[in-house]
């Protein structure tokens, strides 16, 4: 179901609902600037609709803030490098700095290499043909 026609079968009160749980990130707190009982609320999460337009929300906020973070990961690795590169910096932060691009360059490392070894797995099993359905 797309969003637009999960979100249109929402009441409005649902759809606010669905914006604060995001805003707010819980549920009792939800309620409140949606203007509803919280036990409406814990109801409405247990219906099919409702739960996936809170998933699609969660999953359109989730890839605006990788976007942002993909935007800010040049600034983060030039200030890095200038921290590891400045004569002036403190050894100490320059050592962090050195461990910090260490550190998350074998993280990106592990990621890739799980990455192709799950799609080599849906490969030989067929879901990547499924998903492609």
């Amino acid at each position: 179901m797309s969003e637009n026609r999960t979100h249109s079968v929402l009441s409005s009160r649902q759809r606010k609902a669905v914006e604060a749980l995001l805003s707010t990130g819980e549920a009792a707190a939800a309620a409140r600037e949606a203007g509803i009982a919280r036990d409406t609320l814990y109801r409405w999460l247990k219906e099919p609709a409702f739960l996936t337009a809170v998933r699609q929300a969660e999953a359109a906020a989730l890839d605006e803030l990788s976007r942002l973070l993909v935007r800010l990961g040049r600034t983060a690795a030039a200030t890095l490098a200038k921290a590891m590169s400045d004569p002036t910096v403190p050894w100490s932060t320059r050592v962090r700095a050195a461990d910090a691009s260490l550190g998350r360059l074998l993280q990106l490392r592990e990621l890739a290499t799980l990455e192709a070894r799950v799609t080599e797995l849906e490969r030989l099993s067929g879901l990547a043909e499924e998903a492609g359905r």
